[in-house]
């Protein structure tokens, strides 16, 4: 099989958060893709951890994230200025253009639907089921 150029995807607060809500959640699919790499930030992290309720679907959170590469925080200025996202969704984006990943995740789709198939300094944002449709042959089953 030949070898498939490494992707970094950055996962959203809600990405994450689905992924791990039941074990049969399609979002699962993104740390069984091959040569793809989930990316996030303790931002993000801390979005999910104060919206679960479940000890059980906080045990699946924490072992998707001890599969999932952090990247740092970092200043919203690294969002350009002609994007217009609301305050909370800023680090979101800034994390994910300073990690240089290829892609941007989110479900978000009252913030992020007019970035969909858009790319901001070098990052493609998209929804995760237009990621998985891209990319459904790395799949490992």
């Amino acid at each position: 099989m030949p070898k498939l150029p490494a992707l970094r995807v950055y996962l959203d607060a809600n990405v994450l958060f689905s992924a791990s809500l039941n074990e049969g959640s399609d979002f699962f699919a993104f740390w069984r893709l091959r040569e793809v790499i989930p990316v996030t930030s303790p931002y993000a992290i801390g979005e999910v951890a104060r919206n679960i309720h479940s000890p059980t679907h906080r045990l699946r959170f924490e072992g998707l994230i001890t599969k999932t590469d952090i990247v740092s925080d970092v200043d919203i200025r690294f969002v350009p200025s002609h994007i217009d996202l609301v305050d909370k969704d800023r680090p979101i984006l800034a994390a994910a253009i300073a990690a240089s990943v290829d892609y941007l995740l989110t479900g978000d789709k009252h913030h992020f639907s007019r970035l969909y198939g858009t790319t901001v300094s070098g990052v493609h944002v998209l929804s995760p089921g237009e990621f998985i449709a891209l990319y459904e042959g790395r799949i490992i089953l």
